[in-house]
């Protein structure tokens, strides 16, 4: 039984990881094209093998334990390292790469700008090995902190990395306002902000992308509103699914409309009309010419 678990380490990680990001067994399930008893099953052998409960088991879902989030930020930093030995060794054993780059990205950022620019970067360096990492934006920060990525893609840049790295932005992304598709205004091209004082809005959490509680008090100040924020979500995807069940509003970047979103609709926000700035995260002593010239095929 000690071997069986061994050879399935990181396939346990996996769906560990992404049930802690869908927050429903049904929705990592859908991600990682498996049954939903695959998924319970391999949470429940390690929970068993950790000696720990991982997640609180609810009616709309999944929440994470104390020991879970620890456990998760583990999972995660060993499938980091997993995936990049897998991708160096790939790239030497082919005699492509002698070099690497670590690219850590939100998920908007891959069908938006990301694979189009690694696209052209391999044309033109084919001996610089390209590996990418989905993570949020506070694990991106992490990430760059302990040399396990060398450039972070996590759409708006808080104001304080400036003082410990080095910020280019990347491109100019629209705020949107996201409804259920059956909400009475979802018919409209467009909505002022305002007209949403009385609903109940989601968010993005704080402790995944830093920065979003004092955007949404900016935001919500200009419009001259004081809606109530009920709900906090760990990842884009699981906001929008959070909308499509009606369980509120959200304000969210407009290049998200790339995600899957099934019973919602994005809108356009006339007023206050906002626009974010996706940006390029580096450590200065990482800077190279290979870094730089990525940096350049994405802008």
């Amino acid at each position: 039984m000690r071997q069986r678990y061994t050879t399935m380490e990181l396939r346990h990680l996996r769906y560990f990881v992404m049930a802690a990001e869908e927050g429903t067994i049904s929705r990592a399930a859908a991600r990682l094209h498996v049954s939903q008893p695959a998924v319970s099953r391999q949470i429940r052998d390690l929970e068993e093998a950790f000696g720990v409960t991982l997640f609180e088991r609810k009616h709309d879902g999944l929440e994470l334990t104390d020991d879970g989030q620890t456990a998760l930020s583990h999972a995660r930093a060993v499938l980091r390292q997993a995936n990049a030995l897998v991708e160096t060794m790939q790239a030497l054993r082919q005699g492509e790469a002698h070099k690497s780059l670590r690219i850590g990205y939100i998920p908007t950022a891959l069908p938006g700008f990301l694979a189009d620019g690694m696209r052209q970067f391999r044309q033109d360096q084919p001996h610089i090995c390209v590996q990418i990492f989905e993570m949020s934006p506070s694990q991106q920060v992490d990430a760059l902190r302990e040399d396990e990525i060398d450039i972070a893609l996590l759409g708006h840049a808080c104001p304080e990395l400036k003082k410990a790295y080095r910020v280019k932005p990347i491109r100019k992304v629209a705020m949107a306002v996201v409804l259920p598709s059956d909400h009475p205004l979802a018919h409209r091209k467009g909505i002022d902000l305002a007209e949403l004082g009385e609903e109940t809005f989601l968010s993005l959490h704080e402790k995944h992308f830093p920065g979003r509680p004092e955007l949404l008090r900016t935001l919500f100040g200009k419009a001259g509103i004081t809606p109530r924020v009920s709900l906090k979500v760990d990842g884009l995807s699981a906001l929008l699914g959070q909308v499509g069940t009606g369980a509120g509003v959200a304000l969210i970047p407009a290049d998200a409309a790339v995600l899957p979103h099934s019973g919602v609709r994005f809108m356009q926000l006339r007023k206050p009309k906002t626009n974010l700035i996706s940006s390029a995260v580096w450590r200065p002593e990482s800077e190279s010419p290979e870094l730089l010239a990525f940096l350049d095929q994405l802008t």
